[in-house]
Formats: C-alpha cells, structure tokens, sequence
C-alpha cells in the first residue's frame, strides 16, 4: 500500500499483487546467483590491487539488489530507505541488463512509496531521476509491452510527483506530457497502466501554475475518453474526472475555447452520476480528518445547490454515518436514564 491515502499517491501493494507482476521474493531470489559465496564468484581479469576486487563487482551489486527484493525487508525491515533509493537509482544509470533493470525498478517504485512527503520531495528534486525513470517509460512504450517493469516505472513517477511540485515540474520539462498522451493512447485497453498515467496527471493538475501546460486539446480528449464507458474501470473514470476538475475549476485561468470547458463540465456531470460510492474505509476516514464532512453538510443544507449535488452529498454523508455506527455500537445505544 502507498505509504499514506490522501492525494493521488499509487498503491505500490496492488503492482506487487498484480499476477502480471511477478512477486520479488520469489522470482528474484532464486536468481542463481543469489547468496552464492564469496569464493565462488568469479574474480576480476584485472591486476589484483585489494581484497575487493577479487569479486565480481557486478554479481555482489546483483546480490545486493536480490536482498533489496524481500517482500520482508522493502516492507518491514527498517533502514534507510532513501538513501537506499538514491543509491539504487545512481546504480541504475550505469546498467543496461533488463533483469537489474527490473530489479532496480521494483525496489525504487516501493522505495519511494515508503519515504514521508519531504524525503519525496528531496528525491524529486534531481532532474536526474526523472529523466532515468521517464526514459525507462519510454523504452517499454516504443516495444509496446506491458511488463513488470513497466507497471513499477509508473508507479515510481506516480509516487515521485506527489505534492512534490518541483517534481511536476521536472516531469514536463523532460517531456512527460507528451510521453503519458503516447502512452494513453497506446495502451487504450490497459487499465492498470491508464490508472497510473491518469494517478500522476492527476498530481501535475493539481499545481496550479502548472495547470496551464496541461491545456492541450489532444491531451484533454484522451483525459474525457476516460470518463465513462462500458471498457472504461471506475478507478481510471474517477481519475480522469479529477484531472477534468481541477483543469476546469478556475475559469479564468483556463486558456482554451469556453466551449471546450462547458462541455466537459457536462460530461463530467453525466459521468460522476455514474459512479458508485466507494466501500474502503479509509475513504471515511480522510472525509472526516480533511474537514470533507463539514463542507458536504454545507452543500447538503445550501438550497441553491443543485439537486443531482445535494443528492451525492447526502449519500456520502450516510456512508460516513454507517461507518462511525459500525465502528462504534456504543453510538446507537441509548442513554441509560
């Protein structure tokens, strides 16, 4: 799971239960280098100049990421994890092999999912990192293929951006709006990969100064294809509808025709309608730690809120009263006299 639930952050624990990804711990360490003794690696052809250098320096950097891919060690095993994820990303610079590759790209993407929101920011603010994982992005979509690798690139980007504006802005600056409009396009049946594109646009829109970078019509058609339909999941329509309002909510900073707006201001009214409220808790939770609660009472009681609005309102408002009954029975008791 992400490491907390409010924004856009990716659910990194989905990319490790996907069975399109492959689990870590068992596919990595029964690498058959893993764990192999120091004596029977291989020494290097070169001049012997200190102890170290009897070992292939390749094969223990692989080991060392073997270690890294414990399901165990990446999720509960405590240390420095961004350090860690800086090392790791400097090493992949240098590495071309896709097995490393896909090692370091898992680490990195769970790595990251794991640091607090100024560590992230730190991280993101190396243009370095972005251009590692953006050209990793871009390498899978020019073959077209839809991998482990892949999948943990995007989710790595995805956590990289969140409420992280440098690393927003980093990402467009390499060219990643126009990388994610080819992906979307190219993966126009793949939810999984749509869900993570859409989770990171998603944290660019909701930068205010960098909102007018995203005012591309061919963009926002491939965003409004997402909002409804009968192959589109709802995880993807409900991002593509956050990435619509926050790009259509301040109408005087929106720079394209104010046809263009109204019209997707309708799609998204006919769509959100569509939605089922979502079951996780946690949703309950953030409603009431944010002050959601107190903003849906007031839409809910203002009598110039449109009806299709008061009537969304007040359903989340009773899902967040069922929840607080069922986790607390005490609450429905009456008082004793």
């Amino acid at each position: 799971m992400s490491k907390k639930v409010t924004g856009s952050k990716s659910i990194v624990e989905e990319d490790i239960n996907d069975p399109t990804v492959v689990n870590l711990s068992e596919t990595f360490m029964s690498d058959p280098d893993f764990g192999k003794p120091p004596e029977l690696i291989s020494p290097l052809k070169t001049p012997k100049i200190r102890p170290e250098a009897e070992f292939d320096e390749v094969r223990l950097q692989k080991n060392c990421l073997l270690v890294l891919c414990s399901d165990t060690i990446l999720q509960d095993v405590p240390f420095d994890r961004f350090e860690a994820a800086k090392l790791v990303m400097n090493w992949l610079s240098g590495h071309v092999d896709r097995t490393l590759q896909r090692m370091a790209v898992a680490v990195i993407s769970i790595l990251v999912a794991k640091l607090s929101t100024q560590q992230t920011t730190q991280l993101g603010a190396d243009i370095f990192i972005m251009k590692q994982l953006l050209g990793i992005v871009q390498q899978k979509a020019m073959a077209g293929v839809v991998d482990s690798t892949l999948k943990f690139a995007l989710s790595a980007l995805w956590n990289l951006t969140d409420e992280t504006p440098t690393a927003s802005r980093h990402f467009i600056q390499c060219q990643g709006l126009e990388l994610y409009e080819e992906v979307l396009e190219s993966y126009s049946s793949e939810s999984s990969i749509q869900q993570k594109v859409l989770g990171l646009l998603n944290n660019i829109a909701e930068v205010e100064e960098l909102q007018a970078d995203m005012m591309e019509e061919d963009l926002l058609e491939h965003v409004v294809t997402l909002l409804q339909g009968p192959q589109v999941e709802v995880g993807v329509s409900y991002f593509a509808g956050g990435i619509l309002a926050h790009l259509t909510s301040r109408q005087d900073a929106w720079t394209l025709d104010q046809g263009l707006r109204q019209t997707i201001l309708e799609q998204m009214h006919a769509a959100i309608l569509t939605w089922a409220l979502p079951e996780r808790v946690q949703y309950c939770h953030m409603l009431q730690e944010d002050g959601a609660v107190e903003l849906l009472n007031t839409l809910s009681s203002d009598l110039d809120t449109h009806s299709d609005v008061r009537g969304m309102a007040e359903s989340i408002l009773g899902m967040v009263e069922h929840h607080q009954t069922a986790s607390n029975p005490l609450r429905t008791q009456p008082a004793i006299p």
